[in-house]
């Protein structure tokens, strides 16, 4: 996810010293979308036949965002906006005997940038996911190498990782996963090394499940030098974080659920001693499911409301950005709705209303997070085959 948060820093800048607007900023946060990857056709498929097969899915989606950046402590109001193209194709191979081998190709071309600049953060066709996995006849499955792991809804981790993951069993009789290895970043300062332990459980129209993340960066996430050249890289610098996800959740049929998330967190930064713990939760009213791509007129919706301090999200699935905030962390309201326009054509709106999760919380030069609001609205059509 891309971050907005060096919009704050030229802000402060120019409302200290009176100088010129021009503030250098960074894109809005694309939807990278572990929410609406969930209306794509699922690339994980329990194998029985024996002869190799090959199966593909991709999906081309051209995306759309605007947010309004608001800093009343240093006057400061902006509007940011986003345009991209993206294109996926993920082959799996089927080996025979339970093996498998997974990928993924991704182009992604930034039409309209306001804070990078446009096309300056464009990403040819390469290679994002690469793995291999293997599952036995005792509902043990392996995966290793480079993919995506999404917890619950996304709301403490959703990251491409290099790694590996062990699952056992379902979710109708327990399902129990573990995970060793490292985030996917270009330096070590921002990637993290840990493990992910997890179990879920559904029974009747009771959801239910716990997971424990422990992450530490590879290099010390912020510097003295970093931190005396962009003094909000500490807001955001995290060297080792804990975080505990409780869920539960309740069908009230087959297309309405209430969820329910309870988050407690530990985040240390070790340049300035910064050693805070935080505790948040998600409730999440979902209207209908995600949308079968194959059904015409078929849709899906939900609504929530986050209460998230700092200390409770690593790599957050939303496609605000909660990075804004800083160490405030944030609350406030989400929406989505998904519809198929046609077969394997959706598209979906979504937007975002947050505020920081605790007030006082230190800024720059004296001034603090309150009263800073981050508002996104976007929209996306993508077409899947």
């Amino acid at each position: 996810m891309r971050h907005i948060h060096r919009f704050v820093l030229p802000a402060l800048l120019c409302a200290s010293f009176s100088c010129a607007e021009g503030a250098e900023t960074q894109q809005l946060p694309a939807a990278e979308g572990e929410r609406s990857a969930a209306v794509a056709p699922a690339a994980d498929m329990p194998q029985t036949k024996k002869t190799p097969q090959i199966d593909v899915w991709g999906d081309c989606r051209w995306l759309y965002g605007k947010a309004r950046l608001e800093l009343p402590s240093v006057s400061r109001r902006q509007d940011v906006y986003l345009s991209t193209r993206r294109f996926r194709i993920a082959p799996t191979v089927h080996m025979g005997g339970g093996w498998s081998v997974g990928g993924m190709l991704e182009d992604t071309r930034y039409d309209k940038d306001t804070i990078a600049g446009a096309h300056r953060s464009d990403r040819h066709l390469y290679l994002s996911r690469l793995y291999v996995e293997h599952e036995n006849e005792h509902g043990v499955k392996i995966r290793a190498g480079r993919f995506v792991f999404t917890p619950i809804d996304g709301n403490v981790f959703d990251k491409r990782l290099d790694g590996v993951r062990w699952r056992h069993g379902d979710k109708n009789v327990g399902m129990t996963s573990i995970f060793y290895g490292r985030t996917v970043a270009r330096t070590g300062d921002q990637r993290r090394r840990g493990i992910i332990l997890g179990y879920e459980r559904n029974r009747a129209h009771w959801m239910g499940g716990a997971f424990y993340y422990d992450f530490t960066t590879e290099l010390p996430a912020v510097t003295q030098e970093r931190a005396l050249r962009d003094p909000l890289a500490l807001h955001n610098g995290i060297d080792r974080q804990r975080v505990l996800e409780l869920f539960a959740g309740y069908r009230f049929d087959r297309h309405r659920s209430l969820e329910v998330e309870y988050l407690h967190g530990r985040a240390r930064t070790d340049l300035d001693c910064y050693d805070d713990e935080g505790h948040g939760y998600v409730a999440t009213l979902r209207l209908r499911p995600s949308p079968d791509v194959e059904r015409a007129g078929d849709y899906g919706a939900w609504i929530a409301y986050y209460h998230q301090p700092r200390a409770t999200y690593i790599h957050h699935t939303m496609d605000g950005d909660p990075t804004f905030f800083g160490r405030a962390g944030f609350r406030g309201w989400g929406a989505r709705a998904d519809i198929v326009l046609t077969r394997g054509v959706v598209l979906a709106v979504e937007g975002f209303d947050l505020h920081p999760a605790r007030s006082g919380t230190p800024l720059a030069m004296g001034r603090t997070y309150d009263g800073t609001r981050q508002k996104v609205l976007g929209m996306s059509l993508t077409a899947y085959f």
